[in-house]
């Protein structure tokens, strides 16, 4: 069985299982156990770091029986920042890595950042390349990258990208380097992508893996859905406040 999993990265260590700290798998783990549901090996299609969310994750497992009922029960013992959402009966052999793309987006403040020249910066990444430079310990990571775009809306800026495939804080990186263009010019992500300057990994908090696509469509899992969207609107109207507040400060004492 595949199924697509949404979680609020924020309180998680990670996607992948670690015996001693709180993971998305480790919650899984939990769920099907409380749920006295007999599960395999479970398989990601992409590890996400501490941090990190999904709105669009996949996971696969052997399942000794399946019905509709397994799904709600596995949401009914996942906690409110895990939800399953979809699923899918799918044959042995599949593995979730091999997808045919993955999409992820990172979510910037702007601190009066140059939007135009993020935009061209990120118009260079599209295209099969060798994308080393944004991969720590990498000589060489071949990818092909079929979208990418950075739009604004209101103080927030968004980086989209689509990709047959991602490699360990690669988005991450790539979105440092679009700063870098935003606040010193192109010239210095031009220096970044010739291997003349390095680039760290923005904070893990702003990226969001969106989705994960395979040539077919996953079954909606209406309760998983419902849990989601009230876990997202509660936190979206906790925080909006917040944010709401802080535009306050910055109105006030003109901050950015």
């Amino acid at each position: 069985m595949a199924f697509k999993i949404a979680y609020i990265g924020t309180n998680f260590h990670g996607s992948q299982y670690q015996p001693e700290l709180r993971t998305v798998e480790g919650e899984i783990r939990k769920a099907f156990e409380k749920a006295g549901i007999e599960y395999g090996k479970i398989m990601f299609a992409g590890r996400t770091d501490a941090g990190v969310h999904a709105i669009g994750n996949v996971f696969a497992t052997d399942l000794e029986e399946f019905s509709k009922k397994v799904v709600k029960k596995l949401n009914s013992n996942l906690p409110e920042d895990v939800s399953v959402w979809g699923y899918k009966v799918v044959d042995e052999n599949f593995k979730p890595r091999k997808a045919k793309w993955r999409k992820y987006c990172y979510v910037i403040l702007d601190e009066g950042y140059n939007l135009e020249e993020m935009k061209e910066a990120a118009k260079h990444f599209v295209g099969k390349h060798d994308f080393g430079i944004f991969v720590r310990g990498s000589e060489s990571c071949v990818r092909e990258v079929y979208e990418s775009d950075v739009e604004k809306r209101g103080n927030l800026i968004y980086f989209s990208i689509k990709a047959n495939a991602f490699a360990w804080n690669m988005v991450r990186r790539m979105a440092s380097s679009l700063m870098i263009a935003g606040k010193e010019g192109i010239e210095e992500f031009f220096k970044i992508l010739k291997g003349e300057r390095a680039v760290s990994a923005a904070p893990p908090n702003g990226l969001v893996l969106v989705d994960v696509h395979y040539g077919f469509e996953f079954e909606k899992e209406e309760f998983g859905l419902l849990k989601l969207r009230n876990q997202i609107k509660k936190l979206f109207f906790t925080h909006g406040q917040l944010f709401g507040a802080f535009n306050v400060f910055n109105e006030v004492l003109n901050l950015f």
